[in-house]
């Protein structure tokens, strides 16, 4: 936007001290200099779109089949991600996140591939789902997991051969799961909402909403995660639900580094003896924008960073310290009255 202002703020210049008249001018969108694809209809790029896209289905039926060695191999030894990520971290990462849920797959469902000489760019649109391997021995479930991830891949010729040299997210929402909370998420009857983006050092707004039942009671938290490792705890402070709606305000780092939000739902109900009836896990990516006088030159982190995917399903410490109360009933002390931090 700023270099369209610049140009027309240009032209009126030049009119006002040459005066000249400008023609009036028509475009058509389709046109090569204004087609976003014009670039690939040469006749070599496209060649190279057809092997990109030959790659991106290979890695994708590789990720499907966990063959953590044949993945690597799309990857330069060079490579690093958006959150700081080498590819050591990549493979373990993965295999870590394969090992926890050991029937994950993921599905491209949009593609759009762009060739300059040696470099590309894809944009796509990415499905995940898969059960857990644990069981949660409190609720007798394992978790389903459902997420989205809008992200580009950035790739570099060498050779014959094309390679995967960065990636970047731009969205991710990931949700788990366990019993009665993995059919609320798929009713979309708890929601978690938070910006996309967020400038370093300001404030944002993280929320949730439930749609429930008279007779399900949520205890809740809402959290954030820089990715950077080694990993910041931050403290989760659970609260029963008593409104429709969780909301926090939460200061962005100044680092530059992007987020992860996450909300932590215990379903429960009964009247006489409450008991857990369900889990929800929801996360949030917010990536934060760097306010230049505010950052300093960072270094590449060589250990890896947590991605949503690999957001770990810990007890609900709330309901399992009170569990055994005789009279079920969650201590004043812990409550809130208010929803908003």
């Amino acid at each position: 936007m700023k270099k369209i202002f610049l140009i027309i703020l240009t032209a009126c210049f030049m009119n006002l001290f040459f005066s000249i008249s400008l023609p009036v001018f028509s475009f058509d969108s389709n046109s090569a200099v204004f087609s976003i694809n014009a670039e690939n209809k040469d006749i070599n790029n496209i060649t190279e779109v057809q092997k990109i896209n030959e790659l991106l289905d290979g890695l994708e039926n590789d990720w499907n089949t966990h063959n953590i060695d044949h993945l690597i191999r799309y990857y330069s030894d060079d490579f690093v991600n958006g959150d700081g990520l080498n590819i050591d971290s990549v493979k373990n990462l993965t295999s870590e996140l394969w090992e926890a849920y050991p029937d994950i797959k993921t599905k491209s469902q949009e593609r759009t591939v762009r060739v300059l000489g040696e470099y590309a760019t894809v944009e796509s649109t990415d499905i995940f789902e898969g059960n857990s391997s644990m069981i949660r021995q409190e609720i007798g479930a394992n978790g389903v997991l459902k997420a989205v991830s809008i992200g580009q891949v950035f790739l570099k010729q060498f050779g014959s051969l094309w390679k995967i040299t960065s990636d970047k997210t731009i969205f991710e929402r990931v949700s788990i799961g366990y019993a009665l909370g993995s059919e609320l998420i798929e009713q979309n009857k708890i929601k978690l909402t938070a910006p996309e983006q967020a400038a370093g050092g300001q404030q944002y707004t993280a929320r949730l909403d439930f749609e429930l039942p008279p007779d399900i009671k949520p205890v809740a938290a809402i959290s954030k995660e820089v990715l950077v490792y080694p990993q910041v705890a931050s403290e989760d402070k659970f609260r029963l639900i008593n409104e429709p709606k969780l909301e926090r305000l939460i200061p962005s780092n100044r680092s530059g580094r992007n987020e992860l939000v996450t909300a932590t739902v215990g379903l429960t109900g009964g009247a006489l003896k409450p008991k857990l009836l369900g889990l929800v896990f929801l996360t949030r990516r917010v990536n934060v924008i760097p306010v230049s006088e505010q950052v300093n030159e960072i270094g590449i982190i060589k250990n890896p960073a947590r991605s949503a995917l690999n957001k770990s399903a810990g007890l609900i410490d709330f309901y399992e310290k009170h569990k055994d109360d005789k009279e079920q009933k969650l201590p004043e002390t812990n409550v809130e009255p208010t929803n908003r931090e």
